[in-house]
């Protein structure tokens, strides 16, 4: 027997939208939260439920605009309720065409909801149950209308949580719900009303009570009938407002008459067509649905992959890459290290499907004498424009070789990273699969596919399948950018592309293959201190608990401080045991020893784990340096982020964060530090944005901006300004910048709300553009979706029109804070091109080896040091030209202080 299914397709997506990460979009900008969560309900519910060929499917959804006979009825009929948010009704617009390509019907009939479309359905179909031996009817939806429809053989589908946990409702589970039976639900809902509906019910009447009338006497209309029966205020609400009531049971009730004209047969479940699904999920880059579904498509089965084997084929293919308008590159290596590894293969793409594999160091060859090769490279990259996907990996490898070549012309990480920052991933695989439809190789299936010839790094590959799998890599790239590209165009984020970020590929690579030098005897030292600083507060802790216990444990911590010693408990944690996290004992440090040593103990044990301890492990044998990664896809303002290992988070210039920082040393004798940090950066990118008068005489007149934003805060002249005031006036700079709340300013700053309220109010009188700036910048936000730099990078702010006020005002800080961090970052980025383009210009030993975020750091040279003084100075005060000067506070040293 066949079963029947209808979706409530509007309140689907209505549901996926406020579900689903808002933030999800495609490359072109596109958001699909909605979209990806009505397709993954699809996709389980449809695997779990429907049987193809037999099962009867329609996804309802309502016609946009015009009116309904409710709207007719009642003109304040859903008057109240918000717009739909612009990012959903672009969803809409696009989910016939998803609904469509899992092979399930969209209908849609103007002047009528979904509702009411979808109970005309249930009639006809339990009116031609027989005939087309139809089990039993069920509706998806997350309205509790449809309820209603509850009777016999037919169910409802409600989703309880996020858009793919769905219960069965029968009369049972309504009843365990509601109280009350399906049959009640229209009465129910009329005697309880919908504000988002704007259904006024009867005032006074809620859940509860409504539920015991019809309990009781069955229905409204039995009730008025005993009206002697009920409670006065009861009777007394009901009769003063039957018009209401009358009214609100007119709106809730579900028109089963709509005029549907569509033949049965038509809505039967086939299925999907694999080649129409894959089309739509690509459009939508929905890669984790198309590799669950195994839907990918291979681009490579008409491919041309051929293997250079000797120095005939490789003089034939400069000749082709002559014609070629340019080139995709990409590497194959023993290692990922560029100091250790070499590298095995080379892979050219000349065109779309055309690539060529060059082999070096392959396990019984044929290969490419290494010279040769060389020699080729360097011919060929000064000769096209070339890239690749993650072209930094690969340039490290060319330099070791020993390669001369200009910057690359594209990277589709970087391309893919820039159209869309808010992502987390942008490897090869991944984009292929979203934006081609195809699964690439996989490292792995080489691998296996070489056993028992592999044995242990990709030089045991065989040449052949090599080639394949390299090949494919840069041909990937190339399709990809040549998608990308013209988006990066269109979206006018080709100068940040081009002059930024591609130049900033080649100077990250030389700054990683740098490193930084540790002194790891000086280290050592440092973790024994450490030691003996950890014991002798270990030895204080337990006097003052009067027993032993670990230190390291938040149930024995806990257990001490508020049960033995019974400290005020501050707050618990998910769990309901005590919390004893810094936020806790920073709150009890002032009043209680204890505390306090603890937070000492956690501080030093912390940098000791993560630095002192660590940093020694992770030097590279052959350079004696640690050699960071430092990432430009990491964060979405623009800035930079490091790893393996972070050495953007080396503890600041406390005590014990200078006697770490203290271990970044010059290795060779006679050569020093030198260091350089941009002043106060992002407030002077504020000043410029904002064009505030106030902010710009302070800093062209090189003011202490902190200390004149104390003196109007407080209201004071400059002698009477406090350290504490001084503090205040720093923290709610920062706190603008990055638009921190009043709450998160109370909490920084340990002062009530309504005090912090005060300042952020007096801070924004004084700086009356820069509140503009802030109005501005959110209306310009909520309007368009997305916040731009000085430089163009976009970054778009779904969150900034949700409904939750919680995330909305996270949107709201996102769109006051990227401008101004986004453009700081993106003058750092400028800084570094020109002064690595003036030390090669000038041909200088130095070494640029750190960058944390306004401050670079680098080994120079006694009889460097002048120039490399007077270079980074100015390179880095004139990278850009604002409103206010660039300062730059410069340091020589032995240590990085």
């Amino acid at each position: 027997m066949a079963k029947v299914f209808l979706f409530d397709g509007t309140g689907l997506l209505y549901r996926a939208y406020f579900a689903i990460d808002q933030s999800l979009s495609t490359t072109t900008g596109l958001p699909t939260g909605a979209l990806f969560g009505v397709a993954r309900m699809l996709l389980k519910f449809l695997k779990e439920n429907v049987s193809v060929g037999k099962d009867y499917c329609a996804f309802v959804i309502d016609v946009k605009g015009g009116s309904t006979y409710r709207k007719e009825l009642y003109q304040q009929y859903k008057a109240h309720r918000p717009e739909t948010p612009e990012p959903l009704l672009k969803q809409i617009d696009f989910a016939e065409e998803l609904v469509q390509s899992f092979g399930v019907k969209v209908l849609k009939y103007p002047g009528y909801e979904a509702d009411d479309v979808i109970a005309t359905f249930v009639k006809i179909f339990e009116r031609n149950k027989d005939f087309l031996n139809i089990e039993e009817i069920n509706i998806v939806t997350s309205d509790k209308d449809m309820l209603q429809l509850i009777k016999d053989n037919t169910y409802v589908w409600r989703i309880e949580k996020g858009v793919t946990d769905i219960k069965k409702y029968t009369d049972k589970e309504v009843y365990e719900k509601y109280g009350i039976y399906p049959n009640q639900i229209a009465d129910y809902l009329a005697l309880v009303g919908d504000a988002s509906d704007n259904i006024p019910g009867v005032p006074g009447i809620g859940e509860k009570t409504a539920a015991r009338i019809l309990q009781e006497f069955g229905s409204v209309e039995n009730a008025l009938n005993n009206l002697d029966k009920l409670p006065e205020k009861v009777r007394e609400r009901i009769q003063s407002s039957l018009e209401d009531f009358e009214l609100s049971r007119k709106l809730v009730e579900l028109n089963s008459n709509v005029e549907i004209n569509i033949e049965l047969k038509n809505l039967v479940f086939e299925g999907y067509k694999p080649e129409v699904l894959l089309e739509t999920l690509k459009k939508f880059e929905f890669s984790s649905i198309i590799k669950e579904l195994q839907l990918s498509s291979s681009l490579t089965d008409k491919s041309q992959y051929n293997v250079v084997r000797n120095e005939k084929e490789l003089e034939k293919l400069l000749s082709e890459i002559e014609k070629a308008k340019k080139i995709s590159l990409d590497l194959e290596t023993t290692s990922l290290d560029p100091h250790t590894g070499k590298i095995v293969g080379i892979s050219i793409a000349i065109d779309e499907g055309i690539a060529y594999y060059i082999p070096l160091s392959h396990i019984g060859g044929p290969n490419i004498q290494y010279e040769k090769a060389k020699h080729f490279l360097e011919i060929v990259l000064n000769l096209k424009n070339f890239g690749g996907h993650n072209i930094k990996f690969d340039i490290k490898f060319l330099k070791k070789m020993g390669v001369e070549f200009p910057y690359p012309s594209f990277d589709t990480m970087l391309e893919a990273y820039l159209l869309n920052p808010n992502e987390k991933r942008f490897n090869l695989d991944d984009l292929a699969l979203k934006l081609l439809g195809h699964k690439m190789i996989s490292y792995e299936e080489v691998v296996q596919s070489s056993v028992p010839l592999f044995a242990g790094d990709f030089s045991y590959v065989p040449v052949e399948a090599a080639a394949k799998y390299s090949c494919e890599d840069a041909d990937m790239s190339l399709r990809i950018h040549n998608k990308l590209y013209p988006l990066i165009y269109s979206y006018e984020l080709t100068e940040l592309y081009e002059k930024i970020e591609l130049p900033m590929v080649k100077v990250l690579a030389e700054l990683e293959l740098n490193g930084v030098y540790f002194d790891i005897g000086y280290l050592n030292n440092l973790s024994n201190e450490m030691d003996k600083k950890l014991s002798n507060l270990s030895q204080k802790i337990f006097e003052l608990a009067g027993e032993v216990f670990n230190l390291n444990s938040p149930k024995q911590v806990g257990y001490i401080l508020f049960e033995k010693l019974n400290l005020p408990a501050v707050k618990s944690t998910s769990t309901g045991a005590y919390s004893t996290d810094v936020e806790v004992l920073e709150n009890l440090a002032g009043d209680y020893e204890i505390a306090k040593l603890l937070l000492e103990y956690r501080k030093i044990q912390k940098l000791k784990s993560t630095y002192v301890d660590a940093i020694p492990s992770m030097v590279n044998k052959y350079t004696g340096r640690v050699h960071a990664s430092f990432n430009q896809t990491g964060t979405a303002t623009g800035r930079l982020s490091s790893s393996d290992p972070n050495l953007q988070n080396l503890p600041g210039r406390t005590d014990e964060g200078k006697e770490i920082r203290m271990a970044v040393r010059p290795q060779k004798e006679g050569w020093w530090l030198l260091g350089a940090d941009y002043s106060q950066i992002e407030l002077r990118v504020l000043a410029h944005i904002s064009e505030d008068p106030e902010l710009i005489r302070a800093f062209r007149e090189d003011k202490d901006i902190h200390l004149e934003s104390a003196k109007k805060i407080f209201n004071v002249s400059e002698e009477f300004v406090t350290d504490s005031m001084r503090r205040v006036g720093k923290m709610i700079n920062f706190a603008i910048v990055y638009g921190v709340s009043p709450y998160g300013l109370a909490k920084r700053l340990g002062m009530d709300v309504k005090e912090t309220r005060k300042v952020i109010e007096a801070y924004l009188e004084t700086y009356k553009n820069v509140q503009e700036y802030i109005a501005t910048t959110k209306e310009f936000a909520r309007k368009n979706g997305y916040v731009k730099t000085l430089f163009g990078r976009r970054r778009e702010i779904p969150q900034i029109n949700s409904k939750d006020q919680n995330i909305r005002a996270e949107g709201e800080r996102i769109a006051i804070n990227t401008p101004i961090q986004g453009t700081a970052a993106d003058i750092m980025k400028i800084a570094m091109i020109n002064i690595y383009e003036r030390m090669k210009k000038e041909n200088l030993k130095s070494l640029m080896i750190l960058q944390v975020h306004d401050e670079l750091v680098f080994e120079v040279p006694e009889d460097e040091v002048e120039i490399m003084k007077e270079i980074v100075k100015f390179e880095m005060e004139n990278a850009v030209k604002l409103r206010v000067p660039l300062t730059v506070d410069i340091y020589v040293d032995k240590y990085m202080i």
